[in-house]
């Protein structure tokens, strides 16, 4: 009869908070900058050019930064951000 040992790993997750901001690429029509900046004229504002973003802040439990940040860039891949037309950036913290 043999016996086995088993092991149980205690895996910690830890908090993170991923900033994710999606910019559009250059090229690209950007209707809602360019009524902000059009606006902002009419308003008396020496503005030249409005540039729209959105962020995203995302709380996730990871084991490491490296793997929160992987799965932040997963997340602005499949939902976040559309490849074709916007650039994003990522920035994860531990809390």
């Amino acid at each position: 009869m043999k016996v086995f040992k088993s092991f149980i790993f205690s895996i910690k997750l830890m908090r993170y908070v991923a900033k994710i901001e999606v910019s559009l690429k250059s090229g690209h029509g950007n209707p809602e900058g360019e009524t902000a900046a059009h606006l902002l004229k009419e308003l008396g504002y020496q503005v030249e050019k409005v540039d729209v973003s959105k962020a995203y802040t995302v709380t996730l439990n990871a084991c490491s930064s490296a793997e929160a940040k992987v799965t932040a860039e997963e997340m602005s891949k499949r939902l976040l951000a559309n490849p074709t037309k916007d650039n994003y950036t990522i920035n994860v913290v531990e809390q």
